[in-house]
């Protein structure tokens, strides 16, 4: 369960949610007194998930304690389905038209909507995967391609969605490997050179000189 308090927003975020209002054609210089009730917020989201919502369960309220009933059990029977929750200050913010308040709650409307698009994209390839066959790990389509001023299909080899997340892990997990061992064996040359000065300091305090010292001369 994704909690939500009072927060203030980064420039980012706030430019990302005036981008997102004009988009849906709501009015930004009337965000605290539209959702201090959560009628509006119903509405919203009930483009999308009609069989969720039902509005006759929050009638406009006036007054903030009634207000504030509308958001708790909105918070209960709808947020609650998408694993979020409001917080108890946060809600009596939005209900008392507090400033800032409405900004964080339709950011993370705007955030439910980015998760719920990657799911549906995700789903949409695992039931493509399905209908291809199990043990077809490659599969070649046609797709339009641009040839001169015509477009033409040509095929075009695939592979699983699945195969291709499992090689690229395991492509990964290699990488770092050959990694490790390249740092082992950068420190084990280190010591060996280390320990080589080491024996010619010693051998040249004794009055002696290393053997290929010796040959050479």
């Amino acid at each position: 369960m994704h909690f939500i308090g009072n927060r203030l927003l980064s420039d980012g975020e706030l430019e990302e949610l005036r981008v997102w209002l004009r988009k849906n054609k709501i009015d930004g210089k009337k965000l605290r007194r539209e959702f201090s009730d959560v009628l509006p917020l119903a509405e919203l989201l009930k483009r999308d998930h009609p069989r969720l919502i039902d509005l006759y369960n929050y009638p406009k309220k006036c007054s903030v304690q009634l207000k504030l009933v509308n958001w708790e059990t909105f918070n209960y029977k709808v947020m609650s389905k998408f694993n979020l929750s409001l917080s108890k200050d946060l809600m009596e913010r939005l209900a008392n038209g507090s400033d800032g308040a409405a900004e964080v709650l339709l950011y993370e409307v705007i955030r439910l909507e980015k998760r719920q698009r990657l799911e549906e994209e995700r789903n949409a390839v695992l039931r493509q995967e399905r209908v291809w066959e199990e043990n077809d790990e490659v599969k070649t389509v046609l797709v339009n391609k641009q040839i001169g001023d015509a477009i033409v299909q040509v095929p075009q080899k695939m592979i699983l969605y699945s195969l291709y997340e499992k090689v690229s892990r395991d492509s990964k997990a290699k990488d770092e490997a050959i990694e490790t061992f390249q740092q082992r064996l950068i420190h084990m040359e280190n010591i060996l050179k280390v320990k080589s000065e080491r024996i010619d300091e010693l051998l040249m305090q004794m009055g002696k000189v290393p053997q290929e010292n010796t040959t050479k001369d």
